[in-house]
């Protein structure tokens, strides 16, 4: 009974650039953009098939560097944002993962909950799977660090009950108010403020990193813990864990590696352990988005089960002048880059692995 009196309003029926929206609705840059993107190409040293698995996003035409102002914009969810009609989502800002740019999942909705209307200037920073580490530290916390680029920050909608969002808030020094994205709330603002998402997701640039590295410069942790091996493993993961995890641990400390499991520590010590590490092997997660900090050279070996490949950490190795190699489980059939496979636990061959550090 209780859900019968909330009152709704039309769900959205096409998508825009934010540029587009900026030019039709009379609003303004807070700082210009550089419109057009380029579709990356991803690194492909450890194997040429990696460029058939990219996962591209809905970039292309977006307002990258740019942060607009628009009075009475709306979030929706996660981050979504809409126009201030309510007519449009901002695709590519409003991340969807797997579709291309003319489509976004909420288009399909007849209805959403009508906006509740917030007082003052608003900044939203949440983005889609922006609550998990890797989406976090590569899209979400890159538009803060450009956010302040530009003076004092505002108010803010952005995801924060994880430690390293709140450690990075306090290195920014804010102290307005802040709103935690939840599923189907919808908001309007007098002022809603839009940081660009940087680069095209998924394929970090030279920039994006630089920017991390600099906003984190000043981060030490209290007890560095710096093993130069490492091993991360998903044994405390929701998913796609491996299913062999004792003998490649076995394997591997015979060789001076140290197994991880990157959830036990703080944003400082995930930091401070990838600055100095000389060699990581891990199974495709976020935790390797804190290749971020590596140094060049490092050796990465990311591994990956016959049914889901992603290129994304690919990248962002080329992004940062690291040695990467990859490990595809062998299976029958083509391999695969469904995100529901992403479920699946898979093994990594003991012999590939040797290989691929040059063991022998």
């Amino acid at each position: 009974m209780q859900n019968s009196l909330i009152q709704s309003t039309s769900a959205p029926i096409a998508c825009e650039t934010l540029a587009s929206l900026v030019a039709r609705c009379g609003a303004s840059w807070l700082r210009a953009p550089v419109l057009g993107a380029v579709t990356p190409t991803p690194y492909l040293r450890s194997n040429p098939l990696l460029v058939d698995w990219a996962d591209p996003q809905a970039r292309l035409g977006g307002a990258s560097e740019g942060i607009a102002v628009i009075k009475g914009g709306r979030v929706y969810g996660d981050g979504i944002v809409l126009a201030p009609d309510g007519t449009t989502v901002v695709r590519d800002v409003s991340l969807d993962f797997g579709r291309t740019a003319p489509g976004h999942w909420l288009l399909q909705e007849k209805k959403l909950r009508s906006p509740e209307l917030l007082a003052g200037q608003f900044a939203v920073l949440a983005t889609a799977l922006g609550g998990s580490y890797a989406h976090w530290l590569l899209d979400e916390l890159p538009r803060l660090i450009s956010l302040r680029e530009c003076g004092e920050l505002p108010d803010l909608i952005a995801h924060a009950q994880a430690e390293c969002c709140r450690s990075a808030l306090k290195l920014a020094n804010f102290q307005g108010r802040l709103i935690e994205p939840v599923r189907r709330k919808h908001l309007q603002v007098d002022e809603l403020i839009v940081p660009a998402l940087p680069g095209w997701v998924g394929y970090v640039d030279v920039a994006q990193v630089q920017r991390v590295v600099n906003f984190t410069a000043s981060i030490q942790a209290s007890s560095a813990f710096t093993p130069e091996r490492i091993y991360i493993s998903r044994a405390l993961a929701l998913r796609r864990h491996i299913e062999n995890e004792s003998a490649v641990i076995a394997a591997l400390t015979d060789r001076g590696f140290t197994c991880v499991q990157l959830e036990r520590l703080s944003l400082a010590e995930q930091i401070a352990l990838f600055r100095t590490v000389k060699v990581v092997v891990a199974p495709h997660g976020a935790g390797l988005a804190n290749l971020v900090f590596s140094r060049p050279g490092t050796r990465v070996i990311e591994c990956f089960g016959h049914h889901y490949v992603n290129s994304c950490f690919a990248q962002l190795a080329e992004a940062c002048e690291l040695d990467y190699i990859s490990i595809v489980a062998p299976g029958e059939g083509p391999w695969g880059k469904n995100p529901k496979s992403n479920r699946l636990d898979f093994s990594i061959e003991i012999e590939s692995l040797r290989a691929a550090l040059g063991f022998h």
